[in-house]
């Protein structure tokens, strides 16, 4: 299945913006998995489900790892350039993964529909790093198109 990671626009916002890397992954957890790796710091992450092709989707049975899952559904009535914000609705993979109940609802609602893992947390924010330590740790492209790179406890952000 598709997806596009959907990132919350600051810590405790509760809206979230779209964000521009398709992932490819077996269920909706996963696909949140994938886009949390990516997450600006405090911010929570949820994926949109996607699909190409005009349609329903396929009913596809979750993976035993999805099975009773439970996500609160971001919707974007606005339109593409709108940010996604909570409906307040449930879905849940049961019978079949939640992703293909927000596919086929987009088409009834006419607008799209994202999904995040209910209770989610937001991404951890870096922890300070001891001025004795030693090594390179660098982060991941945000949404904002910024990164930024920490070595032996100095840190340094580019220009942009």
């Amino acid at each position: 299945m598709k997806f596009f990671p959907l990132y919350e626009t600051a810590p405790g916002a509760g809206a979230y913006q779209l964000g521009s890397a398709e992932i490819e992954a077996e269920s909706t957890s996963a696909a949140v998995a994938i886009a949390e790796q990516s997450a600006p710091e405090g911010c929570r992450t949820g994926v949109w489900p996607y699909k190409a092709v005009a349609g329903l989707p396929d009913s596809q049975a979750p993976a035993a790892d999805e099975v009773g899952k439970l996500y609160d559904v971001l919707s974007q009535p606005a339109g593409p350039t709108g940010t996604f914000a909570p409906s307040g609705q449930v879905f849940g993979s049961f019978s079949a993964d939640a992703s293909g109940m927000a596919l086929s609802l987009e088409r009834f609602f006419g607008f799209r529909l994202g999904l995040i893992p209910q209770g989610e947390k937001p991404a951890s924010t870096a922890a300070p790093t001891p001025a004795s330590s030693s090594g390179t740790t660098s982060a991941a492209a945000t949404t904002s198109g910024s990164a930024s790179t920490v070595s032996s406890g100095v840190s340094a952000t580019p220009a942009g």
